[in-house]
């Protein structure tokens, strides 16, 4: 990316951050100055839809951002989402894709897109709801290849999450007990 390009980007996120400014609609946030997070826009800026792809076939996957409990995912290769939320003892089926939109400055974003019709509970969607890809793996708690969890499929859980896991290895450790 040029100079020129990389400070304005720069100044568009600035404006941004100062129009956020304004107001706070959560009191309990901090408050000031928003931060460059250049590890992120670089995830943004490279992902390609070969790397999101790649990202996400085959792996599970924990989520603890957002609004909604803790979600455990196990995305497949053809485009299922299994997905295990804290505090429910059903796994709710969905799907996944990998779209491309081009932003406001007329860029490629590579973004992955997540539906569960029918699950009606806080932090999933009906409808397709997507994320820059470089985002969503950036905010990712972990990830790791395979299905070690056994959800692929599932309509039930082997017991309840009563609270959001530390790590997907702990919620191994229980599964395979």
């Amino acid at each position: 990316m040029s100079t020129k390009r990389s400070l304005l980007a720069f100044a568009a996120l600035a404006a941004l951050a100062g129009l956020a400014a304004c107001s706070n609609p959560d009191p309990a946030a901090p408050v000031g100055p928003a931060v460059p997070m250049p590890q992120l826009q670089a995830a943004i800026d490279n992902a390609t839809p070969d790397s999101a792809r790649r990202g996400m076939s085959d792996k599970t996957w924990l989520w603890a951002r957002g609004n909604g409990p803790a979600q455990i995912h196990y995305t497949t290769t053809d485009g299922r989402d299994f997905v295990w939320l804290v505090g429910e003892r059903r796994i709710f089926a969905g799907e996944w894709r990998v779209a491309s939109d081009h932003n406001a400055l007329g860029r490629e974003i590579i973004s992955i897109c997540l539906r569960h019709s029918g699950a009606r509970v806080a932090g999933l969607s009906e409808s397709w709801h997507c994320t820059p890809a470089g985002k969503l793996f950036y905010d990712m708690t972990e990830r790791e290849a395979g299905d070690p969890l056994r959800i692929n499929g599932r309509t039930q859980a082997l017991f309840v999450l009563d609270k959001t896991p530390t790590s997907l290895a702990e919620v191994q450790a229980r599964v395979r007990n």
